[in-house]
């Protein structure tokens, strides 16, 4: 009799033990996906920095004001509380007295031959001309990407922001270049917001964690 139920706790502490191995993988797998979908970016909402106060802080080229981040270019404004933002209480207006930028200081870091998706919200000035605003996207010298936003309609309470994505692989193994610029000339440029990259999970990854999931799931009903 304590023969068998040496075996039976035996049986049990097995089937646990493979218990906590197909947890442990499922684990590895979730945090590899959350991993790959990590924002590379810092500060994207243009959130932290110095600002010098007011609804509207105009920036000159070569400002560091805004952390992690480079203006380029003549000029851009740092908009605080003049209009609503995408993300955040802050956004950019690629036009401050001039045609203006702005670019990732240092880059982000990137693995050559990883795919990547860039996303970030656009808007426009609505207080004049032009009413289709433009800004051009470079990633890692690659040829700059155009976008355009209509303003028709739009106020400052509502600035009907749009989410772009832009998606990419990478050329080399350690920091990628990223910039903005404004496609028009004047003082009323493109609004932008809420920028990010993430990696784009590679099909094995994905079927790693399908594999674990599915692992969880059989394990459970034999518990069961």
């Amino acid at each position: 009799m304590a023969q068998v139920e040496y075996r039976s706790g035996f049986m049990r502490a097995l089937g646990s033990s493979r218990w906590l191995v197909v947890v442990g993988a499922v684990a590895v797998c979730l945090f590899a996906a959350n991993s790959a979908r990590a924002n590379l970016i810092s500060n994207g909402s243009f959130e932290y920095g110095t600002y010098p106060g007011g609804g509207v802080a105009p920036l000159l080229g070569g400002s560091t004001a805004i952390d992690d981040w480079t203006v380029t270019g003549h000029s851009i404004d740092w908009i605080d509380t003049y209009w609503a933002a995408s993300d955040g209480h802050r956004s950019i207006d690629l036009n401050g007295q001039g045609v203006g930028g702005i670019q990732a200081t240092t880059g982000f870091s990137t693995v050559m031959g990883q795919a990547y998706r860039l996303k970030f919200d656009m808007a426009g000035n609505p207080d004049a001309a032009p009413t289709v605003k433009n800004l051009a996207l470079t990633v890692d010298g690659f040829t700059p990407q155009s976008y355009t936003f209509d303003t028709s309609g739009k106020t400052h309470d509502n600035m009907g922001w749009v989410t772009y994505t832009y998606d990419f692989t990478a050329t080399s193994t350690g920091l990628t270049s990223l910039s903005f610029a404004s496609g028009d000339g004047g003082s009323f440029g493109a609004a932008l917001d809420n920028v990010r990259v993430d990696a784009v999970p590679e099909p094995a990854s994905l079927l790693l964690l399908g594999t674990g999931l599915s692992a969880l799931a059989l394990a459970r009903r034999r518990k069961a």
